[in-house]
């Protein structure tokens, strides 16, 4: 059985994060201040810590590129920074939160991935 969201006819009212039919992965009450983690969406790794000899272990850094504070990684990723968290989204990998700051992550792909 299906459900219908129904869409309320005022945009500004509209939490788009709870709205899309897209998977929602809110990291915020999983990850604690301290934990050291690795998260991955398709081609994307994302870390808050530097992985040592990367390279070895078939990945390389990823620099993300973009413009007005909104970032792509390969046309289909987007890296949304915001004050306190960093948002992923993907077509097909949907959404995740993640409770830090983008200039406290590193971005990898695998070796060969654009």
């Amino acid at each position: 059985m299906s459900r219908q969201i129904q869409i309320q006819k005022n945009l500004s009212q509209v939490n788009f994060l709870t709205t899309t039919p897209y998977e929602v992965n809110d990291l915020t009450h999983i990850i604690s201040q301290n934990d050291k983690f690795v998260i991955r969406q398709g081609d994307l790794i994302v870390t808050n810590y530097l992985i040592n000899e990367y390279r070895k272990k078939g990945l390389r850094a990823r620099y993300l590129y973009g413009k007005n504070k909104i970032y792509r990684f390969m046309e289909s990723h987007i890296v949304i920074p915001l004050q306190n968290q960093t948002v992923l989204l993907h077509p097909e990998h949907g959404i995740t939160i993640i409770p830090k700051p983008i200039d406290k992550l590193n971005f990898y792909t695998f070796e060969g991935g654009d």
